[in-house]
């Protein structure tokens, strides 16, 4: 038993590879800002930092221009846009042959979305009322929705499309991380969320982030998802 049992372990320390083990590390940092944030949201002085950085963002930001980009990135970042992305790209994931990834895609949207909704009853924090942009949302405030939706489901979006097509990988990189961004400050500008709403939204999608990136980066786990007698790799 005793030899069997240390075969298991050995087996498992070889399946940890360095990119496993960053991104173990990664999910792990990201899971305990989220939660020293929440923590610190019981503290008045949090709620004024909040204060100074969004009115900061709406003296020297505020423009025609950056009206457009706000409920532009944050029309996209909403579910009207998200859903419908999310069911087409997993469609065209089981087309190309790349069925995990697709059932990747899927939970990982109702592992996020679902997430947000229960951390925001559980936190309860009252939505900011500095200036009207746009009409308050009537749920709470922590964490951002589109923060955590940009982070956790843009994100593997973008890695589902990498991994359809490798070639355009830099391109697909590069377009997610302005696109989360975008997303995630929109909702800081046009005024219906704490800036530390956005951030802790961003570092609760990072865990169903990097879960997805090492289900659809495990090679066994590619393999599995394509049909059988397949080329090894999808133009």
């Amino acid at each position: 038993m005793n030899v069997a049992h240390r075969l298991k372990l050995l087996r498992w320390a070889k399946a940890v590879t360095l990119r496993t083990f960053v991104l173990m590390v990664v999910a792990l940092a990201a899971s305990i800002g989220f939660a020293l944030i929440a923590r610190a949201l019981r503290h008045p002085a949090f709620d004024r930092v909040d204060a100074e950085i969004e009115l900061f963002v709406h003296h020297h930001l505020d423009s025609s221009f950056g009206d457009v980009w706000a409920m532009t990135s944050s029309f996209v970042g909403s579910g009207a846009v998200l859903i419908p992305v999310v069911i087409g790209v997993a469609a065209l994931a089981v087309v190309r042959r790349h069925r995990v990834a697709a059932v990747v895609l899927v939970i990982d949207a109702i592992v996020a979305i679902s997430g947000d909704a229960l951390l925001k009853l559980m936190l309860q924090r009252p939505r900011p009322e500095l200036f009207d942009k746009i009409a308050l949302p009537h749920d709470y405030s922590f964490p951002s929705g589109h923060a955590m939706s940009a982070m956790g489901v843009w994100g593997v979006v973008a890695a589902v499309l990498c991994a359809i097509f490798p070639s355009a990988r830099t391109p697909i990189v590069a377009c997610a991380i302005v696109l989360v961004l975008s997303i995630g400050l929109s909702r800081i500008y046009l005024g219906v969320h704490w800036p530390f709403d956005v951030l802790g939204g961003f570092l609760g999608g990072v865990p169903p982030l990097v879960a997805s990136v090492h289900v659809l980066a495990n090679p066994s786990r590619s393999a599995s998802s394509r049909a059988p007698g397949s080329s090894g790799s999808s133009a």
